[in-house]
């Protein structure tokens, strides 16, 4: 009977140890959701990946110096449903993108929302906070 009371605690343990990250992966609370940055600027990548698509573009802060920005997307499945497609963004498009910005000031965001040049309009609804009137737009 001890045999059977410590292998279901070692494969309880185990089995906690393994589904912690996945517990810990989906949390939005590392940016601030109570402002929207808006930047200019120029598509360096775009990530069609799950378990999210990313966006690395490069902008100019008020003082005129290069930031590299990386914003979080849905999962291509989630993003197909808003519009998207693998090939909306490409290295050298000019998007204006609004997003909930990375709380401790780091150059990363989420809740994206693109405009193009053309008037375009792309969203991603990851990590929106319901509620917010700005991230309803």
């Amino acid at each position: 009977m001890k045999g059977k009371r410590a292998a279901s605690l070692v494969l309880s343990a185990g089995f906690l140890a393994i589904c912690a990250p996945i517990f810990a992966h989906h949390g939005s609370q590392g940016y601030d959701h109570t402002r929207r940055v808006t930047v200019k600027g120029t598509v360096t990548e775009f990530v069609w990946a799950n378990p999210h698509s990313q966006i690395y573009l490069d902008a100019k802060d008020d003082k005129g110096n290069l930031v590299h920005w990386g914003l979080e997307l849905n999962s291509p499945g989630n993003l197909i449903r808003e519009g998207w497609t693998h090939t909306s963004l490409k290295a050298g498009d000019e998007i204006t993108v609004s997003f909930d910005p990375g709380k401790e000031g780091r150059p990363i965001g989420i809740c994206v929302d693109i405009v193009f040049s053309n008037g375009q309009k792309l969203r991603s609804s990851q990590g929106c906070v319901q509620g917010n009137p700005d991230l309803e737009k």
